[in-house]
């Protein structure tokens, strides 16, 4: 019962995070097709500034993995309060310029998250919501700082989505990884950090 009960709740995330990405890649296409400075060109650039950059699309993940050490009730706050998080960093990024500083709290954030994962302990959830927010928070920021001359509103929106169905993807895959896997998460979580080293040093 309880792994027909896991089964189905697999098949519902991953339908959610399919309808939600799907979304997204068409928007991102509208922006690829020249639609020049319309709302759905911003928004499909929003959404490409969080799925094109890898540190931020890892973490969008991270976030939903994280999550699922949860009980489900309260699992869902983590990847919400995150997208809230990029969405109001954007505007306080607007305009602002790129510096290393940034780029490594990025980074930064990427390795933790692993960490996290990894470390699979249940912290406080205000903490945790407390970390999402402030990691979500400077992600937000640096796609405000790339946002560049387009309608700003929703840009942000795109970038807000992306995020979210990025996180529930994370989710479907952190459940998957509970189910069927004994070390699964550690697995993840270890990857997810060493990608944040990589970020850092092997890429450049």
């Amino acid at each position: 019962m309880k792994s027909a009960m896991g089964n189905q709740a697999v098949r519902r995330l991953a339908a959610a995070s399919s309808f939600i990405l799907a979304a997204s890649a068409h928007a991102a296409h509208g922006e690829l097709a020249g639609l020049g400075d319309s709302r759905f060109a911003a928004f499909g650039d929003g959404i490409i500034h969080v799925t094109a950059w890898s540190a931020p699309l890892v973490a969008a993940l991270a976030v939903g993995l994280w999550c699922m050490a949860y009980p489900w009730r309260r699992a869902w706050l983590l990847p919400v309060a995150y997208a809230i998080a990029v969405a109001a960093g954007a505007y306080q990024g607007a305009g602002a310029p790129l510096t290393p500083a940034l780029g490594t709290l990025v980074v930064a954030t990427v390795v933790l998250l692993g960490l996290l994962v990894y470390g699979t302990r249940l912290l406080p959830i205000i903490v945790a919501l407390a970390i999402v927010v402030a990691f979500g928070a400077v992600h937000g920021y640096s796609h405000g700082a790339q946002a560049g001359a387009v309608t700003f509103r929703d840009y942000v929106i795109g970038a807000a989505v992306a995020t979210l169905g990025l996180s529930i993807a994370g989710m479907a895959l952190g459940l998957m990884l509970r189910i069927g896997s004994r070390f699964g998460m550690r697995v993840a979580g270890a990857a997810i950090a060493a990608a944040g080293l990589w970020f850092a040093f092997g890429s450049r």
